[in-house]
């Protein structure tokens, strides 16, 4: 109720902003007839005046007061014409009232367009904040001032500039970034360590372009250290902006195929690999690291388990990779192991789940039609088993074993029609 109280003061404000121009009383400028009728009037009270003291006689009085009042009387007339050709008094008002309306009316279809009447108050206290900054974000300022304050007592020190310089890449920065690992370079002699990241921090302050003295520093790295993970990324990516998208995307394979366990930058570079594989039509598949596999530690103490201590330690691990696609939903090829490894453990319902999580990545991967449409019929979810088994006779060649067979599973999964 408040909030509308409020909203009625301030259109009242407006109003009277915009209508007090419009309704104000204006000075009404006389016309010449107006002067005339006061000279008129006064000539005829100084004629009554001469005719009592008998400075004129009688019929001069009568001749003079005729045409006085002759000339009084089209006065008059020119006046009331005048007048009634104003109507700025009549249309005025009428004005007012209709801009009135106007602004009320739109600024009620304004709010409960663009505004939330329905929404309820909230107080402060109970307000959601607004979205936070990243923990790195907010880490790197914590740290930003302190080694700021360290600077001034270490100014020959290229340790403190780079720090200084990645800092400020972090908290978004770019040109700060370039200027001190600029200091940092010229002070270390051009580190390999810094070099990496400055090249970095020169591809981010050109809004990603990884401009050639960004390439050069790359390379300078590269040829310290062959594996280094960022200057691979960055050059490869310069030969995608180049046109060479094919090149690129080997050489992002690559590096992805190289990532030690746990890479930070993995997910990134999976990222991109799809990306530039659904560009150039290629199967991303090809291009993707293969997933690890169990290492010969773990087949052995596998082989001396039973059968439910070997489901068990199976379960264990679908549930790390369950966990683990919750922080990484990119991975297409996660969600189709999970799949695979739900099947392993007759989940048909979670297969299915985490088959429609690839398809929403890749919406026509033959083989994961497949087995999303089984995972989906076995889980007596028909409807959607046939949805995915239309999808996949679509790509299939008509007069192939394959079609037929999908055709067939269409066939006993459609419901029959009930007889007339």
């Amino acid at each position: 109720m408040t909030l509308w109280i409020i909203f009625a003061v301030l259109l009242a404000a407006v109003l009277v902003a915009v209508l007090w121009p419009l309704l104000r009383p204006r000075a009404v400028p006389a016309n010449r007839a107006d002067y005339d009728i006061e000279v008129y009037l006064d000539q005829l009270r100084e004629l009554e005046r001469d005719a009592s003291r008998e400075l004129i006689d009688e019929v001069q009085a009568a001749a003079a007061k005729l045409e006085i009042e002759r000339r009084l009387l089209a006065a008059s007339r020119t006046a009331d014409s005048a007048a009634g050709g104003d109507t700025s008094a009549v249309r005025r008002p009428m004005a007012a009232a209709a801009i009135a309306v106007a602004i009320a009316v739109a600024t009620l279809a304004l709010y409960v367009n663009l505004g939330s009447p329905g929404l309820p108050n909230q107080p402060f206290a109970q307000r959601v904040p607004e979205p936070s900054e990243s923990p790195q974000i907010v880490e790197a300022r914590s740290r930003l001032a302190a080694v700021e304050g360290r600077l001034s007592a270490e100014l020959e020190n290229p340790d403190v500039w780079r720090d200084l310089g990645r800092l400020r890449l972090v908290v978004g920065d770019g040109t700060g970034a370039v200027e001190a690992l600029a200091q940092a370079m010229t002070l270390s002699g051009g580190r390999a360590d810094i070099a990496s990241v400055y090249g970095e921090a020169l591809t981010f302050a050109a809004d990603g372009l990884v401009v050639p003295q960004a390439q050069q520093l790359f390379q300078k790295v590269l040829s310290e250290n062959a594996s280094e993970p960022r200057a691979r990324y960055f050059m490869a990516l310069a030969r995608y902006q180049a046109g060479l998208r094919e090149e690129a995307l080997e050489q992002w394979s690559a590096l992805a195929s190289d990532a030690p366990p746990g890479a930070p930058w993995l997910a990134a570079v999976s990222d991109r690999i799809r990306r530039t594989a659904d560009e150039v039509g290629a199967d991303v598949a090809n291009y993707l690291p293969a997933p690890p596999g169990p290492t010969e530690e773990d087949i052995t103490a596998a082989q001396n388990l039973s059968a439910e201590q070997q489901q068990e330690m199976i379960r264990g691990m679908v549930g790390r990779l369950a966990s683990r696609l919750v922080s990484e939903p990119n991975d297409i090829e996660g969600w189709r192991r999970l799949g695979q490894s739900y099947d392993v453990l007759d989940q048909p319902t979670h297969a299915a789940e985490a088959y429609a999580k690839a398809l929403s990545l890749e919406p026509n991967h033959p083989e994961t039609l497949l087995r999303a449409g089984l995972a989906a019929a076995r889980a007596k979810e028909n409807a959607t088993a046939l949805v995915y088994f239309e999808r996949l006779r679509s790509f299939v060649a008509e007069d192939s074993d394959a079609y037929r067979t999908v055709s067939e599973a269409i066939e006993r999964l459609t419901p029959s029609k009930p007889a007339d």
